[in-house]
């Protein structure tokens, strides 16, 4: 039931990345964009995290691919530009709900 929850947060993600820049210039608060992708993908990294075992824990580098298609649809499918610091703010938030996560699960089990 876990993997629903990814698979369904990675598809509202790429959704969200599909709106045209019409729409986010509107909804846009200024200074508060890197902050909005961090978190976007802090939740996606406890969510990644949570639905894994330690088996799979081999896989990690999948998640990070989706960053880089998200990156993609905004360019081809919405028409806004690529900014490499929503990438880096993108990656940042996985990897600190990764870590976060982590974090957690060893002191839950102690």
């Amino acid at each position: 039931m876990s993997n629903f929850f990814l698979y369904l947060y990675i598809l509202i993600i790429f959704l969200l990345s599909s709106t045209p820049p019409s729409v986010v210039s509107s909804i846009q608060i200024y200074g508060l964009d890197k902050i909005i992708h961090f978190v976007e993908y802090f939740i996606l990294g406890i969510i990644f995290k949570s639905s894994i075992n330690q088996l799979l824990s081999k896989y990690y580098f999948l998640i990070f691919i989706i960053p880089i298609t998200d990156e993609f649809i905004v360019q081809d499918y919405s028409g806004r530009n690529v900014d490499i610091f929503d990438f880096i703010a993108n990656i940042l938030g996985l990897i600190f709900g990764i870590l976060l996560f982590k974090y957690f699960l060893k002191y839950k089990s102690t």
